[in-house]
């Protein structure tokens, strides 16, 4: 069942791939719903190691209690947080320990994106690969709850604003009806 978790508070919270992980129960204050990103799980030539945040940057994150399409996510992570022992990963790899990005791929993502029909480019790679979680956090956090691009970049762990302008802020299709609607004036071509 976790693994519903893993996707959701990835996608609302912002964590990278080897923050979560690295996730462990200590990290996570359930009562303010806050994250303490400080560390990461990184594959290398001698294995699964644990190191600091990208950039060495330690932050904390945050996640609603409750998404936009209703999954009370604070729950689920009550939940998950009653079932792992002090000090385990908060998602585990099947055999226990750490997961592979690999391994989450082919065994969990991959099939997923089967089930619900994801497009996949012309090379094969899946449209929206696992960080595009990121980008749903990083949309979610600036349209929907409005939070300041300065927080947002904060909380995502950026080295600075125009990190987060650059990678996540794009024109909106109704960019030129919310010009308007902020104007108050009526568009050319409206009836008056």
């Amino acid at each position: 069942w976790w693994c519903e978790l893993q996707v959701v508070l990835v996608a609302y919270s912002g964590m990278r791939w080897g923050e979560h992980a690295g996730l462990v129960d200590e990290q996570i204050d359930l009562e303010r719903r806050r994250i303490s990103v400080n560390r990461q799980v990184i594959d290398s030539s001698s294995g699964l190691i644990s190191g600091l945040p990208k950039g060495r940057r330690r932050r904390v994150t945050m996640f609603p209690e409750v998404t936009p399409a209703g999954v009370d996510l604070a729950a689920m992570v009550e939940r998950r947080l009653a079932e792992v022992d002090v000090g385990d990963p908060f998602f585990p790899a099947a055999r226990g320990g750490w997961q592979r990005r690999s391994n989450y791929g082919r065994y969990i993502w991959d099939r997923a994106a089967v089930e619900v029909g994801w497009p996949r480019r012309a090379d094969g790679r899946w449209l929206w690969p696992f960080h595009s979680l990121r980008h749903v956090f990083a949309t979610w956090a600036l349209h929907d709850a409005g939070i300041p691009i300065e927080d947002l970049s904060r909380l995502m762990g950026h080295s600075s604003t125009r990190v987060t302008q650059d990678i996540y802020i794009h024109v909106r299709h109704d960019m030129f009806d919310r010009f308007f609607q902020a104007t108050g004036q009526p568009r050319p071509g409206d009836q008056p």
